[in-house]
């Protein structure tokens, strides 16, 4: 497993909106239940998503990776068929 401040910027993206999608459906479930016991699970999971969001949204981006080398194309590489 990738430690986390190694992820690209589109994956902590994709990360940090799947977060906020889970606090709508928590926030939700927390308004919405009756059960005194799972409105409180429901504000537990609230706070723990966004404190994960809270973190993708401070990590450092990862480099962006060198482009390789362009070598001069030879004779043989533009007349080479497979």
């Amino acid at each position: 497993m990738r430690p986390l401040s190694l992820l690209s910027r589109e994956r902590r993206m994709r990360l940090f909106d799947g977060c906020q999608a889970a606090l709508v459906w928590l926030a939700v479930l927390a308004s919405v239940v009756a059960d005194r016991e799972v409105e409180s699970l429901a504000l537990a999971a609230i706070a723990a998503v966004a404190l994960a969001a809270a973190f993708v949204a401070l990590c450092p981006v990862a480099p962006a990776p060198r482009p390789r080398d362009a070598s001069p194309m030879t004779r043989e590489d533009e007349t080479h068929v497979l």
